[in-house]
């Protein structure tokens, strides 16, 4: 069965924005990352998944193509694997155009070097986002005690949402794992399920749109996001926050 490792939100050139903003909402962010491949990136760790603040140095001087050809927000969907090898041979059986395992890494002082090997289906190959694998060799570097604490009381990754895509195209990667889940809107559907706050969600061809977080604090998300400046709508079981400048929803439920 697939196993969430974790989801992306591509910042493009806009990194410390993203990191204010989700400060602000009461998650602990792992220090700044620097990847061999030349992307920077913050993590927000739960256990046994994360989410991913990914980006590039507002310099310009590094460019990682795939970054800046991918759309801003949510743009990334990556399973955890064991054996790179099996999984690209495996992809490529059931017709899908994947890449060789690629491995590369990022240190974390004074601690070492996390490192990672990935398979990546070529974009394209599912619509919505980028999909791949991942491997992590040194998960005692990812996953830390230190940064799976959050003030907002988040724990958990529930559901990706996605816009224009159909089950039945994902269901060829394999059946989910219990405890996450992707939901498949149309627009009008979408628009209905999340009002207003859905505005905040650009029109585009199939696109990844929102992410539902669990946390018992749901209701204390909506003050963290007012005094942030950030569009809030509070419900009875749920709080919504846009995130325009990262063209992106996050749902926050118990």
């Amino acid at each position: 069965m697939l196993k969430l490792d974790h989801l992306v939100i591509n910042t493009h050139f806009d990194i410390d924005a993203a990191h204010v903003q989700f400060e602000q909402l009461g998650f602990t962010l792992t220090p700044r990352g620097y990847h061999t491949l030349g992307s920077i990136n913050h993590a927000v760790v739960f256990g046994g998944h994360y989410l991913e603040l990914i980006g590039l140095p507002a310099d310009g001087k590094t460019i990682r193509e795939e970054i800046v050809s991918s759309p801003l927000g949510a743009d990334g969907l990556v399973f955890r694997i064991d054996d790179p090898e099996s999984t690209f041979t495996g992809l490529r059986a059931a017709g899908f155009d994947a890449t060789p395992p690629q491995t590369f890494s990022r240190p974390v002082p004074p601690l070492g070097d996390a490192r990672f090997t990935t398979v990546r289906l070529a974009p394209g190959q599912l619509p919505g986002g980028r999909v791949y694998f991942c491997q992590h060799l040194t998960p005692e570097l990812v996953f830390r005690d230190e940064w799976q604490s959050h003030a907002n009381g988040t724990y958990a990754l529930e559901r990706l949402h996605l816009i224009g895509a159909s089950a039945d195209t994902y269901s060829r990667l394999g059946a989910l794992a219990p405890g996450f889940e992707l939901v498949f809107w149309n627009r009008e559907g979408f628009d209905s399920q999340f009002g207003p706050l859905a505005e905040h969600v650009v029109e585009r061809a199939a696109r990844y749109a929102a992410i539902t977080i669990r946390t018992p604090q749901w209701r204390e998300i909506g003050e963290r996001a007012a005094a942030a400046g950030l569009p809030a709508q509070t419900e009875q079981d749920r709080t919504l926050v846009a995130l325009p400048r990262f063209d992106t929803l996050l749902e926050f439920i118990r």
